[in-house]
């Protein structure tokens, strides 16, 4: 019970492992991960300044290794390493990528070129990313915290293709983008003396205290109020090719709920009264007298009764005929 939702870290003698995804993330991993074992290996892939060179007549050419002396050995060295990292990083296609490359640097390179694009495809990403910043809206009824987590990734995005924002520009930008349930705290905290101080992640810890004081029941209630009309709607939904009949079956669907509502209530309540009344004619609960079983036995027994006696007993008209025909039996 102790360990419930703590999982396996990262190992911090191996470098991340590169599995073809989420680059930016592996990215920013793998400098952090470089810088923390020796600074100047990062500085060796970042700047490409490892390969001992030689200077023949106006171009610099890579120097043999018999020709390396001490400051050569160790900027080989830095390089090796490097190297050595960046292969422990990448999976076997991406390897195929950067096998001819020289330096760590280049190898660096040319994943960034293969996983961000050349340097015009970067500045697209950045457009596009940055509009989508621009239009970044609070969702009806949504969370602060599915809200930052929302705007973190384009920030992160563009911070990882080179374009950082402050923390006042995003701090301005959330309060632009809540919606009017915050307005009251939105004002409040404009007209706060702490404005001009409170940083990204002050913001979101005083946002996040305020919806859980005053905002988390009305937003609950919205919440499962929406969920209730979309299963309402699905209910009833009809699926129609024909756009120009979609008001008019909108409107069928509507009607045909209405009156299955009101069949439904109605035989509810007749249900409720059979369960109360009773009959007049044997004293039993959950039936009414024209309903009653032993009524209709009765009515049998009295309509085959009547019929046996119609047929047993002759009419008067009958009587007639059968004297009539007597009489002129006779006459012949």
């Amino acid at each position: 019970m102790l360990n419930a939702g703590i999982g396996e870290g990262q190992s911090t003698v191996r470098p991340p492992f590169f599995d073809g995804t989420n680059y930016s993330y592996w990215k920013e991993r793998m400098r952090i991960f470089v810088q923390s074992n020796n600074f100047k290996i990062w500085l060796a892939i970042k700047n490409g300044d490892s390969l001992p060179m030689k200077k023949v007549g106006e171009t610099l050419i890579p120097k043999d290794e018999d020709e390396y002396d001490e400051s050569d050995f160790k900027k080989a060295q830095l390089n090796a390493t490097a190297i050595n990292f960046l292969y422990c990083a990448v999976n076997a296609n991406d390897y195929q990528k950067i096998s001819r490359c020289q330096t760590a640097n280049q190898m660096w390179n040319k994943l960034m070129i293969t996983y961000e694009g050349t340097p015009q495809v970067r500045e697209s990403k950045i457009d596009l990313l940055t509009h989508e910043y621009e239009l970044f809206a609070m969702k009806e009824n949504e969370l602060v915290e599915d809200m930052f987590e929302r705007f973190s990734n384009i920030v992160n995005d563009l911070d990882m293709l080179g374009k950082t924002l402050t923390d006042k520009e995003l701090v301005r930008k959330i309060l632009r983008s809540l919606t009017k349930e915050w307005e009251s705290k939105v004002n409040s905290i404009y007209e706060g003396r702490d404005y001009n101080v409170i940083t990204y992640d002050g913001l979101r810890g005083n946002l996040i205290t305020y919806e859980t004081n005053h905002l988390s029941h009305t937003l609950d209630v919205k919440k499962r109020t929406g969920i209730a009309f979309k299963a309402s709607s699905q209910k009833v939904e009809i699926n129609d090719s024909d756009s120009d009949s979609d008001s008019d079956s909108s409107t069928s669907c509507d009607i045909l709920v209405e009156c299955f509502n009101e069949f439904m209530k109605h035989e509810l309540n007749m249900s409720k009264r059979k369960n109360t009344s009773r009959c007049h004619t044997c004293g039993k609960l959950g039936h009414r007298k024209f309903e009653c079983p032993k009524l209709k036995k009765m009515s049998k027994q009295d309509e085959f009764a009547y019929f046996s006696w119609s047929y047993e007993q002759p009419s008067k008209d009958d009587f007639l005929i059968g004297v009539e025909e007597q009489d002129g039996w006779s006459g012949t």
